[in-house]
C-alpha cells in the first residue's frame, strides 16, 4: 500500500508538469482559431458594410436608372456603366500622369546637367550612346562622380519638394479610383441578387449571363488583360533590384490567377464587368500617354513617348 501510494503520488507530480507544456500548445491552437475567427468576422463585416454603404446603394441607383432610361440589355449596361466610371475617374490618372511627366522631364534635365559637367571636368569626348555606367567606370579614379551623383541626388529633392511631385502623391491619384471598383462591383452583385429576372440574356457563346461561363473565356481573357494592365504600370518606375523585381512578378502571376479563379465561379456578367474595367483602363493608360493627347492636356513630353498608342503601354519610361 505504502508503495503504491508513493508511486502515485511521484505519478502525480510528474503528471503535473508534463502537461503544462501540451496546455501551452493547445492555447497556441486556441489563440490561433481565435484570432482566424476574428480575421473572418472582421472581412465578413467588411464584406457586408461595402455591399450595403451609401456609395454601393448610389452606384446600384445610378446603373439601375441608366440602364432603365438608356433601354440597353443588363450586359450593355454592365459595359456602359464600367466605361461611364473609368470616364468620370479619368482626371485623377490624368493629373498622375502630369506630375509623373513633371517629374520625369526635371529629374532629365538635371541628369544631362551635370552629366555634361563631368564630360568637360574629364575630358570625355561626347558620345551619344554612353551609358552612365561607362562614364563611373572612367570617373572610378575620380571623386568627381561621387560629388556629381550627391549634388545630382540634392537638386532632384529639392525640385521634388518645391513642385510637390511627390512619389506617394503620384501613386496615391493612380490608387484613389480602386474603392470606385469595389463599391461598383459590389453594386453589379446587388442587382444581380435581386428578385428581378431568373436569368440575364446573353450572346454569343453566353446563353446566360447568370451563369459562370461554361467555356472559361471571359475569365481567361480578364485575367490576361489584368496581368497587362498591372505589367504596363510596373513599367512606369521599374525597380534595379532583381529580387524586388522577382518578388514583383511572382505576386503578378499571383493576382492574376486568384483573379481566374474567382471569376470562374462567378456569374457571367461580373466577369463581363471587370472585363469591361480592365480594358477600358488599358484603353485609358494608352490614350493618356499618347504625344498628341499630352501636348492637348499640357502634359510634358517623355524621350521614350512613342505615336504608337500599344508601344507606350509596354516601353519603360525615362
Amino acid at each position: 500500500m505504502l508503495l503504491a501510494k508513493n508511486f502515485s503520488s511521484q505519478l502525480f507530480r510528474r503528471s503535473k508538469r508534463i502537461p503544462f507544456s501540451c496546455v501551452s500548445v493547445s492555447n497556441v491552437f486556441e489563440e490561433r482559431r481565435n484570432s482566424s475567427t476574428t480575421v473572418s468576422s472582421v472581412l465578413e463585416t467588411m464584406f457586408q458594410y461595402s455591399s450595403s454603404c451609401n456609395i454601393t446603394t448610389g452606384l446600384q441607383f445610378c446603373i439601375e436608372e441608366f440602364h432603365a432610361l438608356t433601354g440597353l440589355g443588363w450586359g450593355g449596361t454592365f459595359v456602359a456603366s464600367a466605361i461611364l466610371l473609368r470616364l468620370a475617374s479619368s482626371p485623377a490618372h490624368i493629373l498622375a500622369e502630369k506630375l509623373f511627366a513633371e517629374k520625369l522631364y526635371h529629374v532629365n534635365n538635371i541628369n544631362k546637367k551635370f552629366t555634361d559637367a563631368i564630360y568637360k571636368q574629364l575630358n570625355i569626348k561626347f558620345e551619344p550612346g554612353i551609358t552612365s555606367g561607362q562614364i563611373e567606370t572612367l570617373a572610378k579614379d575620380n571623386k568627381v562622380f561621387t560629388v556629381v551623383n550627391r549634388h545630382i541626388a540634392e537638386n532632384i529633392e529639392k525640385v521634388t519638394i518645391e513642385k510637390k511631385l511627390f512619389t506617394l502623391r503620384i501613386y496615391s491619384l493612380k490608387f484613389s479610383t480602386v474603392p470606385i471598383w469595389l463599391f461598383s462591383s459590389c453594386a453589379v452583385r446587388n442587382i444581380i441578387s435581386g428578385d428581378f429576372s431568373p436569368s440575364i440574356p446573353g450572346a454569343l457563346w453566353l446563353s446566360d449571363l447568370m451563369l459562370p461561363d461554361p467555356y472559361y473565356i471571359l475569365p481567361a481573357t480578364l485575367g490576361l488583360i489584368g496581368f497587362l494592365n498591372m505589367y504596363s504600370q510596373r513599367l512606369v518606375d521599374p525597380t534595379k533590384n532583381k529580387n524586388i523585381a522577382k518578388i514583383h512578378d511572382v505576386l503578378l502571376a499571383l493576382a492574376t490567377i486568384v483573379c481566374v479563379k474567382i471569376s470562374i465561379d462567378l456569374p457571367a456578367c461580373l466577369s463581363l464587368y471587370w472585363l469591361a474595367v480592365s480594358v477600358s483602363g488599358l484603353v485609358q493608360i494608352a490614350i493618356i500617354r499618347y504625344p498628341k493627347f499630352k501636348k492637348l492636356l499640357g502634359i510634358k513630353k517623355l524621350p521614350t513617348d512613342s505615336k504608337y498608342p500599344i508601344v507606350n503601354l509596354f516601353r519603360r519610361r525615362e
